[in-house]
Parts: C-alpha cells; structure tokens; sequence
C-alpha cells in the first residue's frame, strides 16, 4: 500500500520513510539548469507543499544522490559539484512588535550561521547580518557561491494585513529581502516561496531580479497532483478510499476529484489536486474538509462584512491577481492567492487579460462558506447551523413556509455593522451563502432568454425561482418571475417549479414578505 504524506516537509524524511513521491524533479530541472534564470519567486496556497520543494532543492544542492534515486533528475544533474545552502523558514517568526521581530530574523540567521559552520553575524541590523551570511557561507565553496532559499518568505506579514503597524514591518522586511538581489553574484541559485505577492512598489522594489514563475505554465503543475499522477501513484489507495464509501476505484477517483481538485495556476494549465487534503482523506478515508484548519484572517472577515461578495460571478483583470500592497490588500486578490479561488475561465481582449474566478472545489467552497455564514448571521456556529439545516431540510421536503421561517431566524440576527450598506445583492449574497455550504444546489444570477433570476435552488424533483426585493413587495418580486417567464427555462426539467418573492426592509432589515406561486 502507497503510503500518502499528510505532515511530513523534509524531503529526506519522506524519501528515507518510505512515502510516496509523486516525481516533480522533472518540473524543477528548468529552474535549477540556467536555463531560464538563477532566481526566482513562486507563491502557492497553503497546504500545497512549498515546504516540501524547498527541502527537495537543499537536498539537490547539497548533491544528496541517494534520495534522488530513480527520480526524473538524477540522470540529468552534475552530482560531483554541491553548495552550501542557506535556508530561512520564515514562517517560524510570528511576533507582535518590530524590535521582536527583528531579533527573531537575527537568531534565525545566527541559527543559519551556526549550522553552516560560519560566524554568527553580530550586527544589529537584519539586512546587514544576512549579507555578512551570505559573503562568509559563499566564501567556503568551491565556486564562491552558495544557494539561498526563504520559504514563507511573507508568513510575518499576513498576520498583520491592514494594521496600522503593517508599513512598519513592511520597511523592516524590504531592506532585508532586498539582500538577495545585492548578493546575486554570490548565489548560484535562489527562491523566494509564500502564499501572496506583494506589488512592486512594496516589499518587491528591492526583488525586481526574481523570476516570477507563480501563473508560469513550466511550473503550473509542480505543486499538487495532477489526475494522470494521481492514477500513477495511489492505485492502492484509491480502491482503499472507494471501499470505506462503498464504491471502487474510479468511483474514489472521481469524488476526490469533486472535493480536492481544481486548482489552476494558469489559465491553460492541467488542474491540480490539493496533496495535503488528499493525503488526509487516504488516511481516514473520509470525504470532509481537511484544508480549511484556521479561522479567516481578520481583515477578510471586515472586509467581506461591509462588502458582500457575490461569489457566483468573480471577474477580475491580471493586475488584480498578481499582487498587493499589504497595508491595503484587495479582496479578491488574497482570495486568489490564498486558495479560496482559482481561475475558472479566461478570456482576452486587446490588451486586457480578463480571469473569470471561482471556489476550486467543495472542500474549500464548504470551509470558506461555513465560516461565514456565522459570521454573517452574528450567531454561534451552532445556532448557525441549525437555521440553516432546518432550510436545507425544508427546501428538499419542497416545503414553503418551512423552508422561510428558518431564513427569517437568520436575518433576525443579522448586526448592524453588515446592513448598513443594503441593496437587493446584499441580501442575495448572504441567502447563498447560507445555502450552499450546507450543499443545496443553489445559483445566483442565473441568465434566462429574457433576464437574470436572482436565485435558482435545484432539489431532485423541484426547483425554486426566487427573486428579491428590498423596501419593495414581495408580490413585485414574483410579478417579475412571472413577467420574464423564468419559469420557461425549466419546462422540459420535468420537475416542479417553485416560485418564491422575498421583499425585505431595509428598516427593520430582514424579511418582511414572502409571496408564493
């Protein structure tokens, strides 16, 4: 039986275990071979191991054949040369204020000094210790020069997106990553890894020499598993899933293909399934959310509060994915670039290169909707849930009034804060986020041949047609519904059609009336 990697990061320690690797070295040989730059930056949701491929680099560069055997490289890699390897986990710094931030860049690289056999540097400055690291850890290869490699190069800023003392740690960091384009002469190879890019004018002035390879179709694939990898590496594994959910292996296949799949890192790119979540569901055997273990930043859940995203429809330029400043992040942007979204189209006209986004599949699409809707709704999770079960049980019962009553339980609880800024979106927003990570069918802004239907729920023998309205009628709502003839574009479905008009007040901001037809 394969063995899947779930919390191992060292690339020693999985190929010394006994773990599967599925082979990305192949991938890597482009980046390490000079054949398109010595640099290089890549950002990644989290989760999708980074921290693996940093380790698999040290160990290639420190020329550790043994591991390597068998794998797509080994032919192709000149073993008789090796470099020192400076490698900064920057994820380890979680601090609070600057001065303790700065002394935890200095033991780091004390650490790192230490390690590779060099004197700690005693300088006070971060930026001057690490180019003093770099001069003495060159100086002892053959060649002069060593590798460089900072995983989660970003990790102590995230904690701090849109405070007041983000610009402070912002200018701590830029001088200090700012080192590696000052010591290239001194590198033979260097990677930047972490899960945001910020813009050019932000922590990235001082990086303008690092190849960026994050929407790159050469390494779009290099992190998680594609579907012919999958196949290749787990077919034990994958009759082991389809067992404990009574079906076989292609029946596994395709249901970790519905929750863990999707992610695209280039608009012309194969999908990519996610290694961690997939890993755990060959572990326990269970179809559940795994990727999704802490709580959304703070900043996303502001923002999504005063701005209800419509997340049915997400278009967004180029620009607006590739970066941010981080004392004023957007938000579709971290979205992307966390892995909350992934591109589902794209179209180009002119110059402009248009992406269409959406929730890469069901397990991220669960565990981002079920952390909001709480939030949305100011109450526990627990009550939460029940309200919104008790409208899912409804709604598959075709159920009217009970599939309402629960909604107005909701809204009823609705803060302040949130409906201060209504409009008919507003409210649609939140009744699709209460649905669908509960996994009704549910669509939002559905075309017809004469208009958009608000909403669409599919049940296996119904379909419900809603329409709202703010501070206006619900009998205009379904006056709509009947006037656009909505209804037509489910004639030939051989189900029931529903159709349901919510006004809601803006007063006493919450369903007001229900018409039903």
């Amino acid at each position: 039986m394969e063995k899947a990697a779930t919390d191992i990061y060292t690339f020693q320690e999985l190929r010394e275990g006994g773990f599967t690797y599925v082979d990305k070295t192949g991938l890597l040989l482009p980046l390490v071979d000079f054949s398109i730059g010595k640099q290089f930056f890549i950002a990644r949701p989290r989760r999708f191991g980074k921290s693996l491929m940093v380790s698999t680099l040290h160990a290639l560069f420190e020329g550790k054949r043994e591991l390597f055997k068998g794998l797509a490289i080994e032919p192709k890699w000149d073993w008789s040369k090796t470099w020192p390897v400076i490698h900064l986990d920057m994820g380890t710094i979680e601090t609070e204020t600057v001065a303790e931030f700065r002394q935890a860049i200095l033991d780091l690289l004390r650490a790192e000094a230490t390690r590779l056999n060099v004197a700690p540097s005693d300088a006070e400055l971060p930026s001057v210790a690490f180019r003093q690291l770099v001069r003495d850890v060159a100086a002892t290869a053959a060649d002069g020069q060593c590798v460089v490699l900072i995983d989660e190069y970003d990790k102590p800023l995230l904690r701090h997106l849109a405070r007041p003392d983000i610009t402070a740690f912002r200018d701590e960091l830029k001088p200090f990553y700012g080192v590696v384009k000052y010591t290239e002469g001194k590198q033979r190879f260097a990677l930047l890894t972490g899960v945001s890019k910020f813009s050019k004018v932000s922590i990235f002035s001082d990086l303008n020499n690092l190849v960026d390879m994050t929407m790159d179709a050469k390494t779009a694939t290099l992190l998680g598993y594609t579907h012919d990898e999958l196949r290749a590496c787990f077919p034990e594994t994958l009759v082991k899933i389809g067992a404990a959910n009574g079906t076989d292996a292609e029946g596994a296949f395709r249901e970790v293909i519905r929750w863990y799949d999707g992610y695209r890192f280039e608009e012309n790119s194969e999908k990519v399934v996610n290694p961690v979540s997939f890993g755990m569901c060959a572990k326990t055997g269970k179809f559940q959310n795994y990727w999704s273990t802490t709580a959304m930043t703070t900043f996303l859940v502001d923002t999504l509060k005063k701005e209800p995203l419509d997340f049915s429809t997400i278009g967004v330029d180029q620009s607006e994915l590739e970066a941010y400043e981080p004392d004023n992040p957007r938000l579709v942007t971290l979205l992307y670039q966390t892995g909350y979204l992934t591109i589902r189209s794209f179209r180009q006209i002119g110059s402009i290169r248009r992406f269409d986004l959406c929730f890469p599949n069901l397990e991220v699409e669960n565990s981002f909707l079920t952390s909001l809707a709480p939030i949305y709704a100011g109450l526990d999770p627990t009550r939460s849930s029940n309200y919104q079960f008790a409208a899912a049980e409804a709604l598959l019962a075709g159920d009217v009034d009970g599939f309402v009553k629960p909604l107005k339980c909701f809204f009823a609880n609705i803060p302040y804060d949130l409906t201060d800024r209504q409009n008919e979106q507003m409210w649609q927003t939140i009744v699709y986020v209460v649905l669908k990570c509960i996994g009704v069918n549910v669509n939002a802004e559905v075309k017809t041949n004469e208009g958009r239907i608000d909403m669409t729920c599919e049940t296996a023998d119904a379909v419900w047609l809603i329409e709202f309205k703010l501070d206006k009628s619900a009998d205009e709502a379904l006056a709509q519904i009947e006037r656009n003839n909505y209804a037509e574009k489910f004639d030939l479905s051989g189900k029931r059609v529903i159709k349901i008009g919510i006004s809601f007040s803006s007063e006493k901001r919450t369903i007001t009336d229900v018409k039903i037809a």
